[in-house]
């Protein structure tokens, strides 16, 4: 049997951790979904890389996956790197500083609460490795040279002083980019950077693939099987 095809390389996109119910449900997990689908991976002996290390690695191979966060959840700190330390893995988390201590657009409540600034920190003190999401998370695609340059310099900046170390991907927020904001990541220092969804491996142009919310291990296997629930189709989501 060719392991290739039980274990496809992925780098997969989760963003917050809460009930999953309502409106706000394809942006939250549970915990105990998280827990499952992370527990599937490893069972079937997938290594877990950080963003950072592919970068050395070189495009994710087969048996390889990246778990990337996005949006600076404060459930970061307080639900998913206990897991993640528990289950000996590593992810990379995408923040926005510009937003550090607010409170999420589309998700109310304490799941949507930001992380603030000392609690990034602390998230990155816990061993997890910190990227960029932009500075304020807006569509990069219509900002002019300007704000452009300071979205994802400042972003870069504040991560760096915030980790004491080079911040060397990026995650586009809502995963949209055109050529003009590609060569200002590459401009801005930025080594990777993720799109949105499946797609050809390009490093500045890099896809992800969305972890499903609503269901566990099943729900995942499905994905990575190249299952593709229609509600991702052409929705843009943060």
């Amino acid at each position: 049997m060719n392991l290739a095809l039980l274990r496809p390389p992925a780098v997969l996109v989760y963003h917050g951790v809460g009930s999953g119910k309502g409106d706000d449900a394809p942006l939250l997990i549970t915990l105990a979904r998280l827990e499952s689908q992370i527990t599937y991976l490893k069972r079937l002996g997938y290594q877990f890389l950080t963003a950072e290390q592919i970068l050395d690695a070189g495009p994710p191979r087969p048996g390889t996956v990246v778990l990337t966060f996005d949006d600076g959840f404060r459930t970061w700190l307080t639900d998913v790197a206990p897991l993640l330390r528990r289950l000996n893995v590593k992810a990379t988390f995408y923040i926005s500083p510009g937003l550090f201590g607010q409170q999420h657009a589309d998700v109310p409540g304490d799941s949507g609460r930001l992380l603030n600034e000392d609690e990034a920190r602390e998230l990155a003190k816990d061993g997890m490795e910190l990227g960029s999401h932009a500075f304020s998370h807006p569509d990069l695609r219509l900002l002019d040279r300007d704000e452009l340059t300071f979205e994802l310099g400042e972003s870069k900046s504040t991560i760096e002083r915030l980790t004491g170390r080079e911040c060397r991907t990026l995650a586009y927020p809502y995963g949209v980019y055109d050529e003009r904001v590609t060569q200002a990541a590459a401009a801005a220092g930025y080594e990777l950077a993720f799109r949105w969804l499946p797609g050809p491996w390009r490093w500045l142009e890099a896809p992800r693939l969305p972890a499903p919310t609503r269901l566990g291990a099943i729900g995942l296997a499905l994905k990575l099987a190249g299952f593709r629930q229609r509600r991702y189709a052409g929705r843009m989501t943060v």
